[in-house]
């Protein structure tokens, strides 16, 4: 009897379960639960890490702007230079195309120990880019004092020459320069007037590299006058690299420097004007030089940037003292 009563008690538990909605127990699967958001954390060297990164995108400074300054001149030298040309002679003539071409110039320096990649003598063609020169004893034919693609023409020509620093500044003391005219062909009526001022371009040319390209020279010759009456010299750098064109002027005969020039090709001018700013004519008052290449990052090569200077002497080392 309690047998029957305990199936029937059983019984009745079920059929309650079912009809609860029981039935089999459902097992969950961990891996398809949600589960709270996790917040994305770095590690101490991580954070650094990015920390300076931003920090140095934020900190990074603006290129200097491109500027003229004044630059100290160097002292003369003693003594002076003694620079002359002895071929041809002022006002002479050469001889016509044919001969003029080989015909040699010659000069007579004293005081001023040339040496390659050092002291040296700028020999200039009319506004031709100067050729250094390095042996002042050993003549050298008019046809090398012409850049490639320029050719002699007949009539009147000047002829300049004078001393220059290893840095190609150039020594301004007097007797240390000479200029004279000559002609190819005939002679005609001189245009030139020695009493009158004129500006002989010397520098910048051709490739400025490393500490050549973060100081660029620009310096010239004067003569018949020395800046002393009013007159000026302005000058215009000009380049695609350039937002405008750097410009101003000398007032006194001393070098200026050019700074912070982005690495690009470069042109420059200068030009003689009057106290009024008047241009004043002559056939040497004005000279623009192309084809300045600068680039201050660049590995400083042959330090006589562009004139195609033959490369300096390999040192010498002396013996080692004999041991006793």
């Amino acid at each position: 009897m309690k047998t029957t009563l305990s199936f029937v008690g059983m019984l009745s538990l079920a059929v309650g379960a079912f009809a609860c909605g029981g039935g089999e127990t459902e097992v969950k699967d961990p891996s398809t639960e949600a589960k709270p958001a996790e917040t994305a954390t770095q590690t101490p060297e991580a954070a650094a890490t990015s920390t300076a990164t931003t920090t140095t995108t934020e900190a990074k400074p603006a290129a200097p702007a491109p500027v003229v300054e004044d630059m100290k001149p160097s002292e003369d030298p003693k003594p002076l230079p003694s620079v002359k040309i002895t071929a041809p002679k002022n006002d002479a003539s050469v001889g016509d195309l044919a001969k003029a071409k080989d015909f040699e110039v010659k000069l007579d320096v004293k005081d001023w120990a040339t040496v390659v990649n050092g002291p040296h003598v700028h020999l200039i063609l009319d506004d031709h880019p100067y050729k250094p020169i390095y042996d002042t004893k050993k003549p050298v034919k008019i046809a090398e004092l012409l850049p490639a693609g320029a050719e002699l023409t007949e009539g009147e020509h000047t002829l300049v020459a004078f001393a220059s620093r290893a840095t190609h500044e150039s020594v301004k003391g007097q007797g240390a320069q000479q200029l004279l005219t000559f002609w190819v062909g005939k002679k005609g009526k001189s245009t030139f007037d020695p009493k009158k001022p004129h500006v002989v371009y010397s520098r910048p040319k051709g490739e400025n590299k490393g500490a050549m390209g973060k100081e660029l020279l620009l310096d010239f010759y004067l003569f018949g006058t020395q800046l002393d009456k009013g007159e000026k010299v302005k000058y215009t750098v000009t380049s695609p690299a350039l937002a405008t064109p750097l410009t101003g002027e000398f007032t006194t005969w001393a070098p200026k420097v050019a700074k912070n020039l982005p690495k690009g090709d470069y042109e420059v001018t200068v030009e003689l004007v009057d106290k009024d700013g008047k241009p004043l004519e002559g056939p040497l008052t004005k000279t623009t030089r192309k084809g300045v290449s600068v680039d201050a990052e660049a590995a400083a090569g042959d330090p006589h940037g562009g004139h195609g200077a033959a490369p300096a002497p390999a040192p010498t080392t002396a013996p080692a003292p004999a041991t006793k």
